[in-house]
């Protein structure tokens, strides 16, 4: 009979192979001889003999064998030098690294690495897993059976789930599988299955992964299989099916790899042959979308992809592909696991840059080379839309492209040893429309903008700032016939732009010495700053952005900035004490005056008020705002504000409002209260305030402990509705249905 154990570092002959060299020993210990794992072992117990007549040698109470990174407890063990039987009984400890066997007793013969475990307890601590059984057989170095056992990841006698079943097989670093499996809930059966799997991974390994399961007006029953490919330590993959019961199946593939610390990709492949188009009648609305284009084309896909690589002498490249095949297909496909939102949480985490929002018909196309010094800076970068409207409807497609672009810029740096500082802007590009037409036509732009600065102490408590910039301009085009009906290819402009600001900083310091701050210092920073460019004549120039028709300025604005910011002494981990300063509350309130437009009388020369804000003062509540508030008829035009408050047991309130006055009001507030340390419910809406419509809501419950988890939600949104309800167990996966 004989006690399993996963391995890291030590096989289990390795572990047994102590018995072989053992000699006749006292309680100190010492080393065994002859080990053909070449691993020095030792042995400790009350007593220890040899038989010679067997080849056996025997040890008795508080028997402890070491060897490696392995250690055998027992009361009771014996080894055969003539049959490479190792036997051990009574409080019988099997450990190996981290992972550990316990059991009555165990039997194993040390060259085929087979035997039996009678009431024994694997336990594998990466994914903290216990198998247990009354008769369980190890087949193999990694591989066990059982008649009849259980399965867990919960601690105690008395487990909080556990899967029982008939003929256990197990193999570490690979899957496991139970016929006849019950789910059990302490001494409740619950789940009954003729069969299941489940991994025993502690590495990367190729293998299924847990499904998916959901249901949708849209895709019926929903069935999502992933199957993991680990290629190599540096490259794997993904393959997907995704079954639906009304849309047919759609597969998708992933692919990641990882060059070194600073190059890496991921590209990610959907393609699916729908069953369902929308033909403009009742039939098939819940095939498509209002705000896109009549989808009749049934073949459908979207390629996305990342790359990050380090080139030679500091030059770094990045490459962003995103192509779908249609209007509907993100606001489709968001949920899932190719889905939209977790190809952009993974490409934001990995990669840190995002895709295009998922409702964005025009999708970013673009690779790009930089390398960076101390004060300079270099980009290429070739920039293709991808739009997805103009090639649905095989309409026209006037998108500007940027093929490519370069900028040389250089970072605000002193002049020599003069009290000047400057900065460069630099760049040539070349446009392209696949389709043009008399105003928009294809060609090349190169700019040239330096700014020089003298900055200036006035009477050492204000700070004054005069800068003067020069601009010099010239376009390249095909085919461009200006207002006046000259057709000259080649344009230029020439202007400049100048200015100056004047502030102070006004400083105290209040002492509290009380909870909340020892020390509060204020800072107020009033502002005027002046803007000059001249009105220069711009028709004649083609336009390919806003650089091209540079407005006229003549603006002066002022802004008063306000940061408080305290100070605390806190407690160190070493015992002493060190200042913490935070900053609580920050805010800027800010307007200009157009003096370019203050000479005509029904002019509206004053700009907006604009407060931007940010306000945390207490450890468990957050302010943001963004406001512009006209003058002239007395409204909020823009109001963006978000607060979070939330307390130590876990209970939160976020909510968030989302003000134009032009064509959007929406208001988006979640609430979440713990009912115990493992219980949290929670309610969240959005609703559009405009149109008096619910965007989105979700009410649901979940239940986390340290070995499973259970979950049930209802969500309803403006084109679905769907109830889930999920049990996670550690080391297994989840269950359930969405």
């Amino acid at each position: 009979m004989f006690c399993l154990f996963s391995q890291r570092k030590l096989s289990l002959m390795a572990a047994v192979a102590l018995f072989c060299c053992m000699v006749p020993s006292a309680v100190v210990a010492r080393a065994l001889p002859e080990n053909p794992k070449e691993i020095s072992w030792h042995i400790s117990a009350a007593m220890v003999t040899y038989d010679n007549e067997r080849q056996l040698y025997i040890a008795e109470d508080d028997v402890v064998i070491t060897g490696g990174a392995t250690r055998l407890e027992a009361d009771y063990v014996e080894f055969s030098n003539k049959t490479k039987d190792a036997f051990a009984q009574g409080n019988v400890l099997l450990l190996s690294g981290q992972d550990s066997i316990t059991c009555n007793a165990m039997q194993i013969n040390l060259l085929t690495e087979k035997g039996t475990i009678n009431k024994g307890t694997i336990f594998i601590q990466e994914n903290h897993f216990y198998i247990s059984g009354e008769n369980i057989k190890k087949t193999g170095e990694f591989t066990y059976n059982a008649d009849k056992g259980s399965i867990t990841s919960c601690n105690g006698e008395t487990p909080d789930w556990k899967i029982t079943g008939k003929n256990i097989k197990v193999t570490i670093e690979g899957y496991g599988s139970a016929n006849h499996a019950v789910l059990w809930a302490k001494k409740i059966p619950g789940i009954y299955s003729p069969y299941i799997s489940f991994p025993v991974k502690r590495k990367r390994q190729t293998g299924l992964l847990t499904p998916r399961l959901t249901s949708s007006d849209r895709k019926g029953f929903e069935y999502e299989q992933p199957l993991f490919i680990a290629i190599s330590k540096n490259m794997d993959a993904s393959l997907y099916a995704d079954y639906m019961s009304d849309r047919g199946i759609k597969l998708a593939g992933e692919f990641r790899y990882v060059i070194n610390e600073t190059s890496q990709g991921a590209m990610l492949l959907d393609y699916l042959e729908d069953t369902k188009s929308d033909d403009g009648t009742k039939d098939t609305q819940n095939y498509s979308y209002a705000s896109t284009l009549q989808r009749t084309d049934t073949e459908r896909y979207w390629f996305r992809m990342k790359h990050d690589q380090d080139l030679t002498n500091g030059f770094m490249s990045r490459l962003d592909l995103d192509i779908a095949s249609d209007e509907d297909y993100l606001l489709e496909f968001r949920d899932g696991f190719t889905g939209f939102d977790a190809t952009n949480l993974y490409f934001e985490e990995t990669f840190g840059r995002s895709l295009d929002e998922y409702d964005d018909t025009t999708r970013t196309n673009s690779l790009t080379i930089s390398k960076y010094w101390s004060n300079y800076s270099f980009n290429a970068q070739t920039l293709w839309y991808d739009n997805i409207t103009a090639r649905q409807g095989n309409t026209a497609d006037t998108t500007l492209q940027t093929l490519p672009s370069f900028e040389f810029d250089g970072a605000r740096q002193q002049i020599g040893a003069s009290d000047f500082y400057y900065t460069l802007d630099s760049e040539f590009r070349s446009f392209y429309r696949q389709d043009t037409t008399a105003a928009l036509v294809n060609g090349q732009r190169a700019d040239v903008y330096p700014k020089v600065y003298l900055p200036m102490r006035i009477a050492k408590a204000f700070f004054f700032e005069p800068y003067i910039g020069t601009r010099a301009t010239a376009w390249h085009t095909d085919n461009f016939t200006d207002v006046n009906g000259i057709d000259d290819n080649f344009r230029t402009r020439a202007t400049y732009d100048m200015g100056a600001q004047l502030s102070t900083s006004l400083n105290r310091v209040f002492t509290l010495n009380n909870d909340f701050a020892d020390k509060i210092r204020h800072t107020l920073v009033p502002m005027i700053e002046y803007t000059f460019q001249p009105n220069v004549i711009q028709n004649d120039l083609p336009y390919f952005d806003e650089l091209d028709t540079l407005a006229e300025k003549n603006l002066v604005t002022w802004s008063l900035t306000n940061s408080f910011v305290s100070r605390n002494l806190v407690d160190n981990p070493d015992g002493t004490k060190s200042n913490q300063y935070k900053e609580f509350v920050w805010t800027k309130l800010y307007q200009s005056y157009d003096l370019s437009v203050a000479r005509d009388d029904l002019s509206k020369p004053w700009s907006n008020i604009t407060l931007e804000s940010e306000f945390n003062p207490f450890q468990y509540f957050t302010l943001d705002a963004d406001i512009d508030w006209s003058p002239y008829n007395a409204h909020f035009e823009r109001m963006n504000l978000g607060a979070t408050l939330y307390d130590k047991r876990g209970d939160s309130i976020n909510t968030a409002y989302r003000y134009t006055i032009a064509s959007l009001e929406t208001w988006y507030t979640r609430f979440s209260v713990t009912l115990t340390d493992q219980m949290v419910a929670y309610y969240s809406f959005e609703r559009d305030l405009k149109t008096n419509n619910n965007i989105e809501d979700r009410v649901g419950i979940t239940f986390n402990k340290d070995c499973w988890g259970m979950g049930l939600e209802y969500k309803e949104a403006s084109a679905d509705k769907s109830i889930a309800f999920l049990i996670t167990l550690r080391g297994i996966g989840e269950f359930g249905y969405k």
